[in-house]
């Protein structure tokens, strides 16, 4: 692996430091995120970004994108974890599925998507997966009778019909005109194996029978809603299937690199962490001299930047495995590297809390400090994808 970046890379890297600070900084965020859920999203953000062209980033050159490779995907989103967060979360959803569907989507469905991306600046998207009985089955998945997902949809001439619930769902945002998309997995076949049973389909949000039933409250403080949604007879055309039927379940494991995206902005917001808990231990003074200089503070410190490098370098470094497999004209199939990176990341988090706290002391606990909010984030944020702790038993058959 060269870990020198591309020119490319650089000054798109430069790009997203610049954009953040002047749009996206700490001041902008408190802003937002202290204003109702329902009224959170930030639509002039949402149109700057879109100006600038960040939002096309992972579209086909054809369509006037980057057609950016998971690797500069991971580098922007580690910069934008750490220089603005908020940006970085409004654009890693959309260049996921961005990806997939050029991967796995018909030409009519990557018609459909990517016109939307270039002419709606509010236009997102989200997946519905999770469900209230199922926990983790989908993420191994779990292929024993009852397990899996209770989500069904019956073929009835050219369209699916979908019945079922699911929970804790990020929603697209929807201010804009249509509204957002939704990638549903829902069984198909209710005596196959879940692996085999599941099939995946784009349901627009305003489609009739679709609802929210529960806005769900959590620990830390959410810009997009995180829902419980019900599916009442909801009619899908056969067109909007991904793949064929029952290969829904393929579609979610064998797409589970594009996460990491999402995932490596976590890896820039612990760089900020550090950086702040660096520099309070630096100048705090305590026994005569900065708390830094004392053994179990200083070394603390050091820990938290291990960790920070270590944690890079194997996404980074999973990341090239992957474009190196593709531009190959091959494909990862394994989720090996990501279940690593995954685990990684969590007890990355983890790690960044526990030092934080002890070197801030009772300050930790302070509002107007960034240390609360982050412990706050990484705890909620623990079972995205499955926990580190599945993550590791995933990777178990894989060594």
């Amino acid at each position: 692996m060269d870990f020198e970046l591309t020119e490319e890379q650089k000054a798109l890297v430069a790009l997203a430091k610049d954009f953040c600070r002047r749009e996206a900084g700490p001041e902008y965020v408190n802003e937002i995120l202290a204003k109702k859920e329902d009224e959170r999203i930030p639509w002039e953000l949402l149109k700057k970004l879109h100006e600038v062209g960040f939002p096309m980033l992972t579209l086909p050159e054809k369509y006037g994108g980057r057609d950016a490779d998971l690797l500069t995907r991971i580098v922007l989103a580690d910069t934008m974890g750490q220089y603005g967060h908020l940006a970085g979360g409004l654009l890693t959803t959309n260049w996921r599925y961005c990806t997939d569907i050029a991967v796995l989507g018909t030409e009519e469905q990557q018609e459909m998507i990517f016109n939307r991306i270039i002419n709606e600046p509010y236009f997102s998207m989200g997946e519905g997966g999770n469900e209230p009985d199922h926990g983790c089955d989908v993420v191994f998945p779990y292929d024993e009778p009852g397990g899996g997902m209770d989500t069904f949809a019956y073929r009835d001439g050219d369209e699916y019909v979908i019945n079922g619930e699911k929970c804790f769902i990020g929603m697209p945002n929807t201010g804009g005109e249509p509204g957002g998309l939704l990638w549903v997995f829902a069984r198909t076949d209710k005596n196959a194996p879940v692996s085999q049973g599941v099939s995946c389909f784009l349901m627009p949000t305003e489609t009739p029978g679709f609802s929210v039933s529960r806005v769900n409250e959590w620990i830390f403080t959410r810009m997009r809603m995180l829902a419980d949604l019900r599916f009442d007879n909801v009619r899908v055309p056969v067109r909007n299937r991904v793949g064929e039927e029952g290969q829904g379940m393929a579609i979610l494991q064998g797409r589970f690199f594009n996460h990491l995206t999402r995932m490596a902005m976590e890896i820039g917001r612990a760089q900020t962490i550090y950086e702040y808990t660096k520099e309070y231990a630096k100048t705090r003074v305590q026994g005569g001299k900065p708390i830094f200089e004392h053994l179990t503070v200083g070394s603390r410190i050091v820990d938290m930047l291990l960790n920070i490098e270590r944690t890079r370098y194997l996404t980074y470094k999973t990341a090239w495995d992957y474009d190196q497999e593709t531009k190959a004209g091959g494909i990862l199939l394994g989720t090996l590297g990501f279940n690593l990176c995954n685990a990684a990341i969590k007890e990355l988090g983890m790690v960044m809390c526990s030092h934080a706290a002890e070197v801030f002391g009772g300050r930790a606990a302070l509002r107007e400090l960034p240390i609360e909010g982050y412990i706050r984030a990484t705890w909620g944020g623990q079972h995205a994808y499955g926990t580190g702790t599945v993550n590791l038993i995933k990777s178990m058959s894989m060594i």
